[in-house]
């Protein structure tokens, strides 16, 4: 499909050029033609990150999906999203690494039928346009998972890991960086950091040893992230929750919201998702266990895995970093089912500091 004149908003797709598009994804056969497309919004999908809807597509003399997933710049603009480049990673990723993670990795992926983004006045402008999931399949995150759960979720992690393991090809991908919010804004991310985590402590909902914890992260993160982006590293989901996964009869778990990817230890997505997503917490040899299985896992796909105390200290690394996200963002967040999902998180970050065994060497 020529480049030139594409659409990058969903109101600019028509229907002459959904047929076109739907042909070449072989969606549809050469005598069907896409008679309307529908925009309807779904529920609290639209935000700072993306605004989310389904394109319900009706068609002439045939058949074809339905229902397609569509991801939009927020209309109102995304000053966050601007500055950590979210828009370019998302499109970046469904172009450059998504087709060989899809022929590698146990880690299913939507299918991508159009991915792109322009830089405009008021930032980057991009479209996605993507395969629809059965919503019955979805993670919860406000109810979490069970132990059986998260070791299959693991499992296909895992995969993802061994597939881009110690990454380096940094000349074709210059545009990912190392950890979610890149070494280079280590310094904002902080002084957001220690501002969002002084109103949270107001809170007093926190002991005061798992405070100077806290304050130590606070004080040590540009450590924190430097500590996860040495070698080995992988690409990373970056958002590895509950919300971004499906979870399929056959035992398949396909992951959506590739926002945040980046080039990190793969541990960063193994602790954000142990820390977010657990219903019940974790014991302390639960934890070793299912630290145990994805390094053992990673180990059969042909990487030599991970020293298991840096496993540790990493997995310990992460969880507060994991904490730092979500204290920046339960901030501003505004009411609805995100606010809730950045206060259970809160809830579930604290549980985990206080339940580590080891710390941070950048503590010492």
């Amino acid at each position: 499909m020529d480049r030139k004149n594409m659409p990058i908003h969903v109101e600019e797709l028509t229907p002459r050029w959904m047929t076109h598009l739907l042909r070449e994804h072989e969606l549809i056969d050469g005598l069907t033609t896409v008679r309307q497309i529908k925009i309807k919004e779904i529920g609290d999908m639209t935000g700072a990150n993306s605004d989310v809807v389904f394109l319900n597509i009706g068609y002439e003399d045939g058949i074809g999906p339905d229902k397609i997933i569509a991801k939009n710049t927020p209309r109102l603009g995304s000053n966050v999203g601007n500055f950590q480049k979210w828009f370019q990673r998302e499109v970046n990723f469904y172009r450059l690494l998504a087709p060989k993670l899809k022929k590698t990795s146990s880690l299913v992926l939507p299918d991508s039928y159009y991915a792109e983004y322009e830089e405009t006045e008021r930032g980057t402008e991009h479209l996605l346009l993507l395969e629809s999931l059965a919503a019955e399949n979805q993670g919860d995150q406000l109810r979490g998972c069970s132990y059986a759960e998260a070791k299959r979720t693991l499992g296909a992690l895992a995969s993802l890991h061994a597939t881009y393991w110690d990454y380096s090809d940094e000349d074709q991908n210059l545009w990912l960086p190392y950890t979610t919010v890149g070494l280079h804004n280590a310094e904002p991310v902080q002084n957001a950091f220690r501002a969002a985590w002084k109103l949270y402590e107001q809170s007093g909902e926190v002991s005061q040893l798992t405070a100077r914890l806290i304050n130590q992260a606070v004080d040590t993160y540009p450590d924190l992230l430097q500590s996860l982006s040495t070698p080995p590293v992988s690409i990373i989901h970056g958002d590895f929750r509950l919300d971004n996964l499906f979870f399929s009869a056959n035992g398949e778990v396909t992951a959506i919201d590739w926002q945040f990817t980046a080039k990190a230890r793969g541990i960063y997505d193994v602790a954000y998702f142990l820390t977010l997503s657990m219903a019940e917490e974790l014991e302390q040899s639960e934890l070793l266990s299912l630290l145990s299985f994805y390094n053992s896992k990673l180990q059969q796909l042909g990487t030599p895995g991970y020293p298991f105390q840096d496993l540790v200290e990493d997995y310990a690394s992460s969880v507060f970093l994991t904490f730092a996200v979500f204290v920046i963002g339960v901030i501003g967040s505004p009411p609805g089912r995100m606010a809730e999902v950045h206060k259970s998180g809160l809830s579930r970050a604290i549980r985990a500091i206080e339940a580590l065994s080891d710390l941070p060497s950048a503590f010492s």
